[in-house]
């Protein structure tokens, strides 16, 4: 995204950071580049910034693109140079303003404040270790992998996920899969499992798809294929069959006879049984039974 910037805005930017700027535009872009590169610079340059620039540079991390209006609460109609404190960002080429008017997190200074969330300056081999050094342990519950650069740095800004990169793919985090997969869900990131295909009753199950169905013929396929295959389904379930409200139920499929699907439910903890009618939709989910008739 810096190829955006002219000459003279990549100069300044340097400047304004505090950083010799070389004369031709490219040396000038590939050492603003390195700036951001450099471990802590990014958070350091943040800590000067006026409050409401540097929150919103995180919610742009966090949220992404915005308008002006989403990120001060009043519009904006010029060109060019966006408005204080926002131009405190934009001169230092934290952001830019994209061709829908709307504010954009630099992705190289967006990088380079993520990467001081999680990594250490290298030691020299030859640096003694002090007495006061200890290495520190923590637990992994949650391992999040995802090949898009950007999508998994959009996770790991998210503070109810308590995500930390450790390789440019992957980040871990201390929180169970279950509370990173609901907080990736509130802030509308792609799952995997949201990857869904129609469901069909005459091929096999995809083992990484979410496989789902609506309307009786279809569900009832489904709910038969998951009972032969014990895989878990998730349901959009009401509370009568004639609407009613609906609930979000995954279960564990132990019988589908005469339209009735008995199994276990996680969201009761208990043997439910569900009636066909009532079943708005149904999903096959990748993940095998976890509770078993009889246990």
């Amino acid at each position: 995204m810096l190829d955006r910037l002219r000459l003279e805005e990549t100069r300044e930017a340097l400047r304004l950071l505090g950083v010799e700027a070389p004369t031709g535009r490219t040396t000038a872009q590939r050492t603003l580049r390195e700036a951001f590169a450099q471990f802590g610079f990014v958070r350091q340059q943040l800590e000067q910034a006026p409050p409401v620039a540097r929150s919103a540079f995180l919610r742009l991390l966090h949220e992404g693109p915005l308008s002006v209006e989403q990120l001060l609460g009043r519009g904006w109609w010029a060109r060019g140079m966006l408005p204080t404190p926002l131009d405190w960002l934009q001169r230092r080429a934290f952001v830019l303003v994209d061709d829908a008017g709307r504010v954009v997190a630099v992705r190289e200074a967006r990088e380079g404040y993520l990467a001081g969330a999680h990594e250490r300056p290298d030691t020299a081999d030859d640096e003694p270790l002090t007495g006061a050094a200890r290495l520190s342990v923590e637990p992994a519950g949650a391992v999040v992998i995802c090949e898009d650069a950007d999508l998994l740095h959009r996770a790991v800004a998210l503070a109810a996920g308590r995500l930390q990169l450790v390789a440019p793919t992957v980040a871990v985090s201390t929180g169970s899969p279950a509370s990173v997969v609901r907080a990736l869900r509130e802030a509308n990131l792609p799952l995997v499992e949201d990857l869904q295909v129609a469901a069909s009753s005459s091929q096999p199950a995809l083992p990484d798809r979410v496989e789902q169905a609506v309307g009786p013929q279809g569900i009832r396929a489904l709910l038969t294929r998951a009972v032969a295959e014990e895989r878990q389904v998730r349901l959009d379930y009401y509370a009568s069959s004639r609407g009613g409200v609906a609930t979000d139920r995954v279960v564990d499929p132990w019988r589908f006879v005469d339209d009735l699907l008995t199994g276990w439910c996680h969201l009761r903890t208990a043997e439910r049984t569900f009636a066909l009618d009532r079943i708005g939709r149904a999903r096959m989910l990748p993940a095998a039974i976890t509770h078993r008739d009889g246990d």
